[in-house]
């Protein structure tokens, strides 16, 4: 049996796929903060339920998924905490890529993980803690920065 607190871990790293924004603050407490680390990355301030929303609805301007998988879980019941050691795949959209990248350079794996803290009744969480992989996160800004320079010269071209 799967307790309610790795469900909804699970449930968490599933709306990564796609790139709901209602999914992740239904399944967020109304006060809840994500951070990302390491602090190298300057992303500056938590994301609230409502600004991570806002930057799922951003990504998925550029993104037509973005699979999360979790390769090992660890669940701390006493806690309600589950860490999750994860890949990630993000596939950009067609009308956003560009011929000056091949194929495989618009293709982006990372790998995460994920500390979740839950409420009381394990079906909200209420903490997230993000490690990203820093080398490769830098690679996807630039590719976030190209596909969104191609979708805006696409959005004003007659």
């Amino acid at each position: 049996m799967t307790s309610k607190t790795r469900q909804t871990a699970l449930a968490f790293i599933d709306a990564f796929a796609t790139l709901s924004a209602q999914t992740f603050i239904d399944i967020r407490t109304p006060t809840s903060l994500h951070k990302i680390a390491p602090a190298s990355l300057s992303v500056p301030v938590p994301f609230s339920r409502e600004a991570f929303a806002e930057h799922i609805n951003k990504l998925s301007e550029v993104l037509s998924k973005f699979p999360v998988v979790p390769t090992q879980i660890w669940v701390n019941e006493a806690d309600r905490q589950v860490t999750m050691w994860c890949t990630g795949e993000a596939t950009f959209r067609d009308e956003v890529r560009d011929d000056g990248l091949c194929e495989e350079e618009w293709l982006y794996h990372g790998e995460y993980i994920f500390i979740l803290e839950m409420n009381d009744s394990g079906d909200k969480v209420e903490s997230i803690v993000e490690f990203l992989d820093s080398k490769e996160s830098e690679r996807l800004r630039g590719l976030m920065r190209r596909a969104r320079r191609n979708l805006g010269e696409k959005v004003v071209a007659p």
